[in-house]
């Protein structure tokens, strides 16, 4: 019988290999269009019938998608998701050393049933969680010991490393290279800090893109 450590291994050798060649396709100029991007199995923030769809692509380990979650995040959600304009889809792309074993964590969370994907969002930004071991993370991250041991054990399956890597690698192949980046009805928006940019860019886009 194969131990569990055999199986987590092979799943991360075939994660470093796909990302690897996501890289080898950009480096080529084969980048994959954005409009063939797939989405809908990320996580979702507002009205899955909402006429329009931003993606956000960002680091839970980042500096500069932790400003972001501050500083424009919260606008978004207020003008365009809870009034049902659009809604918000998250990829995870941990790019910034120590912050792959964050994003195992959040995957594990934002999967329980009934939980809060805006308030774990909060509370992953609002901690400085980079570079801590799976155990020590996990009990950040869970409310008891019971629990605590149920997300670390978790976080090393390796169907939640895939989840990741697979994210990791969509990003990659769609010629993202940089968090936050932000793509609005599959067209990337130029600069994601300015909010003005977001009503032009869902003004212009047509409604039902998918």
């Amino acid at each position: 019988m194969k131990g569990p450590w055999v199986w987590i291994g092979g799943a991360l050798l075939v994660a470093v290999l796909a990302v690897s060649l996501g890289f080898v396709l950009m480096a080529a100029g084969r980048s994959e269009p954005l409009p063939t991007m797939q989405v809908d199995d990320l996580p979702m923030l507002g009205a899955a019938k909402a006429p329009h769809e931003i993606v956000l692509v960002t680091d839970y380990g980042c500096p500069a998608c932790k400003r972001f979650h501050a500083e424009i995040l919260p606008e978004l959600l207020k003008r365009y998701v809870d009034k049902g304009d659009a809604r918000l889809r998250v990829l995870a792309f941990p790019i910034r050393d120590g912050s792959t074993e964050l994003a195992h964590a959040v995957t594990c969370l934002q999967q329980r049933p009934g939980t809060d994907v805006r308030a774990l969002y909060d509370r992953i930004y609002g901690q400085d969680l980079v570079g801590l071991a799976t155990p020590e993370l996990a009990r950040k991250l869970a409310p008891d010991g019971a629990a605590a041991a149920e997300l670390s054990a978790c976080m090393q399956r390796p169907d939640i490393a895939q989840q990741v890597e697979r994210q990791r690698y969509r990003a990659i192949v769609h010629g993202i290279s940089s968090v936050p980046t932000v793509v609005i009805d599959r067209s990337l928006l130029s600069d994601p800090w300015v909010l003005g940019h977001y009503q032009t860019a869902l003004r212009a886009a047509p409604t039902g893109a998918r």
